[in-house]
């Protein structure tokens, strides 16, 4: 799993691994990423998780 963070060039979002696969279980680290990932990113960005 390569981190799209480094990808689309964000700082920020190193802290959030790319967890956020459809293969991971709703109960997983997976809600704690997506809730840093949306309040630590303001500007747009291409979520590949569909959430």
């Amino acid at each position: 799993s390569q981190s799209w963070a480094s990808q689309k060039g964000g700082s920020t979002t190193e802290t959030v691994s790319v967890e956020a696969r459809p293969t991971v279980p709703p109960h997983s680290s997976l809600p704690v990423r997506v809730a840093l990932y949306k309040s630590n990113i303001s500007y747009p960005y291409e979520f590949k998780a569909d959430v």
